[in-house]
Formats: structure tokens, C-alpha cells, sequence
């Protein structure tokens, strides 16, 4: 009775182990080169996000941002837009043929907002400096660090040049030396009801590292955000218009 028993609680188990594996199976969707795997719906809804194709060069880092609030598959997303041109007029949420670039603020909100900032350059862009991309926080507060990666199809790095200001943060992005479809992305989670202020400054002179970081968070400022004090480092960056959203 005892072997009988064995026997049988190890057929049991074993029986359990296939199912569970089946579920995993059934539920994972894609794998990719860092090791981050993803369901469907965790897929779909960080093409929503962001755009598809994030999901090449995310790592473990990333998911843990993006999925920081359990409940954030439920949520819904919403997004705001603007475009650029050359001479940096910008339309808001309408498409212009001989844009260079976009931005895009989106949010999904649940226990917590996760909140993305997309720059995407239509043209390529000529000056490979030092840009900005950062938050103005109005009435909400950061309760994960923001990950900021700049990518494209040669490759991608990311970021972590931040100065943080009690209303907000900028970071300090050197955009890759070669290749096209350049797109910046930024992710962070807050906290609370309010309104956030975000934008991408593009450096159409080379700028060093030090200088670039030589402003504070303003809603006085380029894009809501940065308000540089110093008329000569101002004038480095393009003064495009920000996004903002409302959680």
C-alpha cells in the first residue's frame, strides 16, 4: 500500500509539473536577447505604450519599471502628441509633412500612473550631442527613477546623467554617433492626481556634458521644463514644444 501510494503521489506530481509548464507555455509569448520574457498581453500593451519594437531591447531593469503596479494590464492607456518642423513650429496633435521629429506622452494608471516620454526623429538628426528629456511634476512625485534609453538600428545605451529637482528631473542623453530612426524613450511611475509637463530639447550645437546640465525645472522654461539661465546654453538646444498629460 505504501509503494502503491508513492507511486501514485509521484504520478500526481509529475502530472502537476507538465500542467504548470503547458500554463507557462501557453502564456509566454515572446523571449528576447536580454532574457525578458513576455505574454501577450504584456506585448501588446508595451507596443501601445511605447511602440512596437521596445520589446528587442528591454531589460530586466525595464519590465520591472514598466510593471512596477500589478494592475497596470487593466489599466487604460492614453497618449498626447506634437510634431516639429525645421524652423521648430509646432501643430499640437496634427502631423506635418516635413516633420523632423515627435514626442509622444502617454500614461496608464492604476494603483500607480506609469508614465512614457517617446522622441522619435522622422529625419536624422545632423548635431549628435548632449539632448534633454525630462518632467515637469505638478502635484505628483516620483515613486520609481526614471530609465531613459536612446536606440536605433545600430544599437542602444542608456542614460543615467539625471539631475533631479523637487518639481522634476532632466536627463542628459548623448545620441548615438551613426544610424537612422534614432528614438528616445523614457519611463517612470508616480504618485498622486495632478499634471506632468514633458519634453525632448534637441542640441543643434555641440555642448559638453557639464553645460548641458545647467538648468533647472521650470514650467518658465523650454518645454514646461528645462529653464536654462544662461542665454548662450539656452540658445545649444532647439526650444521645441513640450507634451503634457493629465492623471
Amino acid at each position: 500500500m505504501g509503494k502503491k501510494f508513492i507511486y501514485l503521489l509521484f504520478v500526481f506530481a509529475l502530472f502537476l509539473i507538465v500542467s504548470l509548464m503547458k500554463v507557462e507555455a501557453k502564456n509566454l509569448y515572446y523571449i528576447n536577447n536580454n532574457n525578458v520574457s513576455l505574454s501577450k498581453e504584456e506585448y501588446l500593451f508595451i507596443s501601445d505604450l511605447f511602440y512596437d519594437g521596445y520589446q528587442n531591447i528591454m531589460e530586466e531593469k525595464d519590465y520591472n519599471n514598466i510593471f512596477y503596479d500589478s494592475n497596470i494590464l487593466n489599466s487604460k492607456i492614453s497618449h498626447n502628441i506634437i510634431f516639429d518642423n525645421s524652423s521648430t513650429v509646432t501643430l499640437q496633435g496634427t502631423f506635418q509633412s516635413t516633420a523632423s521629429k515627435k514626442i509622444t506622452i502617454s500614461k496608464a494608471c492604476a494603483t500607480y500612473c506609469l508614465i512614457s516620454i517617446v522622441a522619435e526623429w522622422i529625419k536624422s538628426p545632423i548635431v549628435r550631442s548632449y539632448d534633454l528629456m525630462g518632467a515637469y511634476l505638478e502635484n505628483v512625485k516620483l515613486v520609481t527613477s526614471p530609465i531613459t534609453t536612446v536606440m536605433n538600428s545600430t544599437g542602444h545605451n542608456d542614460s543615467y546623467e539625471m539631475e533631479e529637482d523637487k518639481n522634476g528631473f532632466g536627463v542628459s542623453i548623448k545620441l548615438l554617433t551613426s544610424g537612422d530612426d534614432m528614438k528616445i524613450v523614457q519611463h517612470f511611475n508616480v504618485a498622486g492626481s495632478g499634471h506632468i509637463y514633458g519634453t525632448y530639447q534637441h542640441a543643434i550645437k555641440n555642448i559638453t556634458l557639464a553645460n548641458s546640465k545647467k538648468y533647472t525645472i521650470s514650467k518658465s522654461g523650454y518645454g514646461k521644463v528645462f529653464l536654462f539661465n544662461n542665454l548662450t546654453i539656452r540658445n545649444y538646444y532647439d526650444g521645441m514644444t513640450g507634451v503634457d498629460i493629465e492623471i
